[in-house]
């Protein structure tokens, strides 16, 4: 009885323990100045291709400086597919993009 007791009292302390050591690897993970910082620009290009269904545009854009990016063709996912509706293949634009560290998102076009 002592032995049952014994293990239950550590498995709770041990599960105890845990939530601790994930809130402090995730505030860590969050870190200002982390791998995770947001990076923004702004572009000018001309629209190439539009897919509403997947929720993306593909543009012929100049370079991107702020998101150290040459001239190219791209295909960018929206952040608002409402955005897509009023585009038209060959139509100027101006956008908002965000990229991640992975992902590249438009937030809006102009």
């Amino acid at each position: 009885m002592k032995r049952t007791i014994l293990v239950v009292s550590m498995l709770m302390l041990a599960l105890a323990a845990d939530p601790a050591r994930a809130q402090s690897s995730d505030s860590a993970s969050h870190h200002p100045g982390g791998a995770h910082d947001v990076k923004s620009g702004t572009g000018t290009g001309i629209v190439q291709k539009i897919d509403s269904d997947k929720g993306t545009v593909t543009i012929k854009h100049g370079p991107l400086p702020a998101l150290g990016m040459p001239g190219m063709t791209m295909t960018f996912p929206v952040k608002d597919r409402a955005q897509l509706a009023g585009l038209t293949p060959l139509q100027k634009v101006e956008f908002d993009l965000s990229y991640d560290g992975k992902k590249f998102l438009i937030l809006e076009i102009k």
